[in-house]
């Protein structure tokens, strides 16, 4: 694969993404490519390139407008395994496979939009719990692993959504639970709900 500098890449694809995107109009850039590249594309390509700047009294991370953006996206891309590295020997394999990632995305969005499902939380956010309908603690364990049954949930995490202090006592009491068979133990504090054979 030909491989060239940084700064020089626009010129080389930008005018391939004219005639793929007829429609592209404004281009943001980041600072490094402002200069030459702003009136070459204003003159030769009639695009807008915006440069988002970053400041130099700016100490630590920063968001900068419209590059949020593209982070996001990149990192959403780098959820799926493949696009994590380059493992294809031709650009046109990598391409298929990052057209692939974002089309799953887009039907899992709507998707989700079109069954009238929640909308999809940020990464860090667990979903929601059910409601706790049993009246005791084993029977309020068993809803909560059966609601997700792919999460593995540590002691201390079911001793805090049950409101328990003394979690010591509750670990005890979730290793027995296991050891009859209500429960099954992932890892060391780690538990998951029993599998059922189909």
């Amino acid at each position: 694969m030909r491989r060239f500098r940084t700064a020089t890449a626009p010129t080389r694809c930008w005018p391939c993404c004219g005639r793929s995107f007829s429609t592209l109009a404004l281009v943001w850039a980041d600072g490094g490519y402002a200069g030459r590249l702003v009136t070459w594309a204003r003159d030769v390509l009639r695009l807008t390139v915006a440069i988002v700047k970053r400041s130099d009294d700016m100490r630590g991370f920063v968001v900068l407008p419209r590059r949020w953006i593209v982070e996001r996206s990149l990192a959403w891309l780098m959820r799926y395994r493949q696009l994590v590295r380059i493992y294809e020997r031709k650009p046109e394999h990598h391409e298929a496979f990052i057209w692939w990632a974002a089309i799953h995305q887009m039907t899992r969005r709507l998707a989700r939009e079109l069954t009238g499902g929640p909308a999809h939380g940020r990464w860090g956010d667990p979903p929601p719990l059910p409601e706790l309908t049993s009246p005791d603690r084993r029977g309020k364990i068993l809803e909560l692993l059966a609601a997700q049954p792919r999460r593995a949930w540590r002691g201390s995490e079911l001793a805090a959504i049950l409101g328990i202090d003394n979690v010591n006592s509750f670990r005890v009491k979730l290793s027995q639970w296991s050891h009859q068979g209500y429960i099954r133990k992932i890892a060391p504090a780690l538990y998951g709900p029993i599998p059922t054979s189909t």
